[in-house]
């Protein structure tokens, strides 16, 4: 025969582990309890002691790190393709050779 299981309670009709009676058999004493519910709940960390532990970073918050962290990348002293450009821009007259295969208008 099975005996009688004793649950955690501080006010005698609800228990730690959630069930509620009038012919509850509870306690207040944390070393008589025999339900292992009730004796999870006791074990387990209050919620202020959870909070004042650091919790792991996200993944997310470690990529904004990094990106914060993260130098910007260096410019190129010379570019080719700029500074033709500014080559071409700074020629007075538009006579150039053309670079398609149709034939230029004026040389």
């Amino acid at each position: 025969m099975y005996g009688l299981v004793t649950h955690y309670s501080a006010n005698g009709a609800n228990a730690a582990c959630g069930r509620t009676s009038q012919t509850l058999n509870s306690t207040q004493a944390a070393d008589q309890v025999s339900c292992k519910s009730c004796l999870r709940s006791l074990a387990a960390p209050d919620s202020a002691a959870v909070a004042a532990k650091a919790k792991t970073p996200s993944l997310a918050e470690l990529r904004k790190q990094r990106q914060q962290q993260a130098a910007p990348a260096p410019v190129p002293a010379f570019s080719v393709k700029a500074s033709w450009q500014a080559r071409l821009s700074s020629q007075a007259d538009r006579c150039r050779l053309p670079r398609g295969a149709r034939k230029q208008i004026c040389v």
